[in-house]
């Protein structure tokens, strides 16, 4: 228990650390499933993207078919097709004119968009008419698969990223199949209407796509880390409010416990477990309280039944050191600390001989000495009662002195407890109103008097202007 009391804070750091796991693996989960789903959404756009130009280049490719291809004006830069020699044409103004088929009209095309940095487009086959058209290695595998099945199970075509000179490129390659048009060119080959004879690809630049990525990547672990901090923040926030805060009330209130206050209370206002577990807390405490008063009483009674001319003196020492401390705006736990120190203050008599106790004329010197010895006494009865320890100072300190003449520890000024102040003055104010063998009792009045004539050496002025104003309300008699 002690343990467990000592460490505050371990249901918090407990939970900062497994609710913090919790959710930041979650979060992070469900994040890292949004960033695979963004970029899964950047790589579709691609694809679609590359899907739209390679449609776009076969129906120019069929357009080009259908019509028996193009002629472009000769310019410079513009050569004639190497693999269809003696195509070119001149008009009546002397121009001349280059024959275009589709491959070729692709292959500018494709030189035209790679020299603006946007994409670029191959022809290839695994029976080569053009050298240059001589499939790469994914080409080569992706027309060896177009091979295996027929077109309208493959036409889609197949995709994949690489790398190309360090950047990070796109490619989508679909197959090519044989029309009738086709077999102008290709006929030699042994192709038929309807074959695969080869394929087209084209190669996307990711670089955007990249950026784009990277960027949703570095958003996403921000908010990642905002989200999770806020979460925790709201719920370490209700967490205090609703369970850490009456935890560490009650573990205050423990505290104090065992130091011995036993007049403490758990003050909880939640409406919920929390202020039930109080309640059935401040129950227990007051039985035990209820416990040791019985006890009290019982010492008390032994030592009043020794001295019949102090009966009542106790009770009466601690009905005015009551009133002090609720005039000078002490706590209601060091209220009642404070009655149980006045009830309490003279129990180092128990172990005075009765001859000393119940002297009827003064007391000689050393009679006074052993007398002087009951707030040690008294210290070491209650010293191993944990229960009693917070009525110490006034059993011990309660004949000490401001100006440092008191007994037993010449204690003064602040050094003085202020349950001790208190009670002296309560304790000399029941002496002098009460009768004695050896002199009668003073009037109450004359007896505070008496009290502010000493006022500063032998009690605490506070304490006495306290008493005064408690007097003047409750206790004047006469």
């Amino acid at each position: 228990m002690n343990k467990l009391l000592k460490s505050p804070h371990t249901l918090r750091l407990k939970f900062i650390f497994y609710m913090g796991a919790v959710v930041t693996i979650f979060v992070a989960g469900v994040f890292y499933w949004m960033f695979q789903q963004s970029k899964e959404g950047v790589i579709t756009q691609i694809d679609q993207q590359a899907r739209a130009l390679l449609q776009q280049v076969m129906i120019t490719r069929t357009w080009i078919a259908d019509h028996g291809g193009l002629f472009v004006e000769k310019r410079a830069g513009i050569e004639e097709n190497p693999f269809l020699p003696g195509t070119e044409i001149e008009d009546r103004q002397g121009k001349i004119y280059l024959f275009r088929n589709p491959a070729m009209a692709t292959r500018e095309i494709s030189e035209y968009a790679a020299s603006a940095g946007l994409y670029s487009f191959r022809l290839t086959s695994l029976k080569l008419i053009n050298p240059a058209n001589r499939p790469l290695p994914f080409e080569e595998k992706a027309l060896q698969y177009f091979g295996q099945y027929e077109y309208e199970q493959v036409k889609n075509g197949l995709s994949s990223e690489a790398w190309k000179n360090g950047a990070r490129v796109y490619r989508r390659i679909v197959p090519l199949q044989v029309e009738e048009s086709c077999l102008e060119c290709h006929a030699e080959q042994g192709y038929e209407v309807g074959d695969i004879r080869g394929g087209l690809s084209v190669l996307i630049p990711m670089t955007m796509a990249m950026e784009t990525i990277e960027r949703n990547r570095n958003t996403l672990i921000l908010s990642w880390v905002g989200i999770v901090s806020l979460v925790l923040s709201v719920i370490y926030f209700l967490l205090r409010q609703m369970v850490l805060k009456p935890v560490d009330h009650l573990h205050q209130v423990a505290h104090r416990l065992i130091d011995g206050e036993y007049n403490v209370k758990a003050r909880i206002s939640t409406g919920d477990e929390f202020e039930a577990f109080a309640h059935a807390f401040n129950n227990m405490t007051d039985r035990l309280k209820r416990g040791y008063e019985g006890t009290i009483k019982s010492l008390v009674a032994a030592i009043e039944a020794r001295d019949p001319y102090t009966k009542g003196h106790t009770a009466r020492v601690a009905k005015y050191s009551t009133a002090i401390a609720i005039e000078m705006g002490l706590s209601e736990e060091k209220v009642a600390e404070i009655a149980l120190g006045a009830t309490l203050h003279d129990i180092g008599k128990i172990g005075i001989e009765d001859e000393i106790i119940r002297k009827s004329v003064p007391l000689t010197d050393k009679e006074i000495e052993i007398m002087e010895t009951h707030p040690q006494k008294g210290g070491a009865i209650i010293k191993d009662a944990d229960f009693l320890l917070c009525a110490l100072p006034a059993i011990l300190y309660h004949h000490e002195r401001p100006d440092g003449t008191g007994y037993p520890g010449c204690l003064k000024g602040d050094d003085l407890p202020l349950m001790a102040r208190i009670i002296a003055v309560a304790d000399t104010f029941d002496a002098m109103t009460t009768d004695r063998p050896y002199r009668k009792a003073l009037r109450t009045e004359d007896a505070v008097k008496e009290l502010e004539k000493h006022s500063a050496k032998q009690f605490d002025p506070d304490v006495v202007r306290a008493f005064r104003a408690a007097f003047n309300r409750k206790f004047r008699r006469n």
